[in-house]
């Protein structure tokens, strides 16, 4: 692996802080619900974890392991970004380019779960999506926390940025899959029903991040 490092760089110093608060938010998942951070580590027992977590707090998403949740999330993703605009892309990000990274992620994801209920509320369809979303969501979690902790890794360790990319390769590539598997459920479930995953897919899923990356990535290169 190397040696482990200090990055004295002044310009960088702000990120520790970052991987510091999402340090807390790991350690507030294991101090909020220790059994249930233990039980979504094991990404082969997902099944096990979403049938034995199904409630309806957890599928309004209202109770504090789902909003630190959404928190490592966004800032695992902000993070992720991050490391590609300065170790792929090489260009120097500064603090507040990242905490705007932050909010534009924060603020598409909260438009997009307002968007995503009401609609789906509108057309009579929140039950029987919860679940799907509740997986989806476990998923997400689960990426994040390994996203995370191999950011955190590649900071402070001398790995080279291809291992990295190599690691990351394989994580989101677990995470397709592990998508679409939840979409081909919902498919055979509910096969009458594919116009609106359809427009859930290209209108609300897609098109958010696509914005996303024109706005804030595409803008640097």
């Amino acid at each position: 692996m190397g040696d482990w490092i200090y990055r004295t760089s002044v310009d960088q110093d702000w990120i520790s802080l970052i991987f510091f608060i999402n340090l807390i938010l790991v350690v507030g998942l294991n101090y909020s619900e220790t059994n249930r951070f233990r039980d979504i580590l094991k990404v082969h027992l997902s099944s096990i974890y979403i049938s034995k977590y199904t409630s309806d707090r957890n599928l309004t998403f209202r109770d504090s392991f789902n909003i630190l949740s959404a928190a490592l999330t966004i800032t695992s993703l902000s993070l992720l970004i991050t490391w590609f605009m300065t170790e792929v892309f090489d260009s120097v990000l500064f603090a507040f380019e990242f905490y705007y990274i932050l909010l534009g992620i924060t603020f598409l994801g909260l438009i997009r779960f307002i968007t995503v209920r009401f609609v789906l509320k509108q057309m009579n369809m929140l039950n029987k999506i919860n679940i799907y979303q509740f997986r989806g969501f476990t998923h997400n979690t689960q990426f994040s926390i390994f996203l995370f902790i191999l950011l955190f890794i590649g900071h402070y360790a001398a790995l080279s940025p291809g291992i990295i990319i190599g690691f990351l390769i394989l994580l989101i590539l677990l995470w397709a899959i592990l998508q679409a598997r939840i979409l081909l459920s919902f498919i055979k479930s509910n096969p009458k029903d594919i116009f609106y995953l359809i427009f859930y897919l290209c209108t609300i899923k897609m098109a958010p991040w696509l914005w996303l990356y024109f706005m804030i990535i595409e803008s640097r290169l």
